[in-house]
């Protein structure tokens, strides 16, 4: 491979906890690492169009003392260089063959860096629009200098009419030496398993009143959930909760149904970690699951909002354990054959060679 191999990747601010979004750009980070190229990340601590609760000069201190810069729930290979800096302008990054950033935010302001800072990409994780700023959110599609990547079909088909470059899609994928099938699916006892989240898009009111009715009608029937937050003070004894397990692959293991009810998502990792450790997948029918969720095929696919779709849902699964066997051998067969790392930076080096 003829180039110097260095690559920036700019992320809009340090991870205390596991987030989807940076765990992409850190497994990209690492597979490149592994392949020879020099990475270096930068997370910015003055993102523009963000507000922040306390002063710069204090959160730079608390993030020092924190070491937040080498995130403690992902493992960056050593070889990698990985700062905070104040913000992203030339004077904070080094020059580099490309530069990678996500968040649209930071897509505009690498748009403003030097080209000695590297070839701009712009990886697409979501449709960004939660906290307002659309026109920004979408002039940040369109700019002259940068190559657009999307993790998701439905972002292809938002982002490719504003790209003035080519527009490629690198689907998610999984670390698949971690999560695999350890307990047989069809030794599975009746149990299901969802994420909980404090985010609105996550839809976990609507998962949770599903799980209650399901729990009222089949008492036996495990109920679990897992997340970054502590167990919140009004969680139903009747469940199980796991506060940012180190464990998950068991977890996933021990359960037969993993249940999503997302609003909205980029390109969700759990439902694929689920999918890939043998869990029948119940999932919304939105834009960041229908790369995998084949509706009756690799899943069986649910209307945002609905309870009782969830309800009718899930039943289906527990009384026909034959049909959620299916359900999750295909879901499982389908994901391992058509999502990979290894994939993916064979992709990315193609992207790199013809940029």
């Amino acid at each position: 491979m003829e180039h110097s191999k260095k690559i920036n990747f700019i992320l809009p601010f340090p991870t205390k906890r596991p987030n989807g979004g940076p765990k992409v750009m850190y497994t990209y980070a690492n597979l490149l690492a592994e392949k020879g190229y020099e990475i270096q990340i930068y997370h910015s601590l003055n993102t523009s169009y963000t507000k922040y609760k306390k002063p710069y000069f204090l959160r730079a201190i608390l993030h020092k003392l924190r070491k937040t810069s080498r995130p403690k729930w992902f493992k960056l290979n050593p070889n990698i260089k990985s700062f905070n800096v104040k913000r992203v302008t030339d004077a904070y990054i080094s020059n580099a063959d490309f530069i990678i950033s996500t968040w649209w935010a930071t897509a505009l302001e690498v748009d403003r860096l030097s080209d000695e800072k590297g070839k701009k990409i712009n990886l697409i994780q979501d449709y960004e629009n939660w906290k307002g700023h659309e026109e920004l959110l979408l002039k940040s599609y369109g700019l002259p200098k940068t190559t657009n990547i999307v993790i998701a079909t439905y972002l292809y088909e938002i982002v490719n009419p504003k790209s003035v470059k080519k527009t490629y899609t690198l689907f998610n994928a999984i670390d698949n030496n971690v999560f695999y099938i350890k307990n047989g699916i069809e030794k599975r006892l009746p149990s299901i398993l969802m994420l909980y989240s404090n985010e609105k898009r996550k839809g976990t009111s609507y998962g949770m009143d599903a799980l209650l009715k399901i729990k009222e009608k089949y008492p036996s029937v495990t109920i679990s959930m897992f997340g970054t937050p502590i167990k919140p003070h009004n969680f139903p004894e009747i469940f199980n909760y796991y506060s940012q397990p180190k464990n998950l692959p068991e977890i996933y293991n021990s359960h037969a149904i993993f249940l999503t009810t997302s609003i909205q998502e980029g390109f969700a990792l759990p439902p694929c970690e689920a999918l890939s450790c043998g869990c029948a997948l119940v999932a919304t029918n939105i834009g960041g699951h229908k790369d995998y969720l084949i509706n009756n095929e690799t899943g069986l696919a649910i209307e945002p909002k609905n309870v009782n779709d969830v309800f009718e849902k899930i039943e289906l699964l527990l009384n026909d354990d034959a049909y959620r066997i299916e359900i999750a051998n295909k879901g499982n067969r389908y994901f391992s054959a058509n999502f990979s790392w290894k994939k993916n930076i064979e992709q990315l080096e193609k992207i790199f060679n013809e940029i």
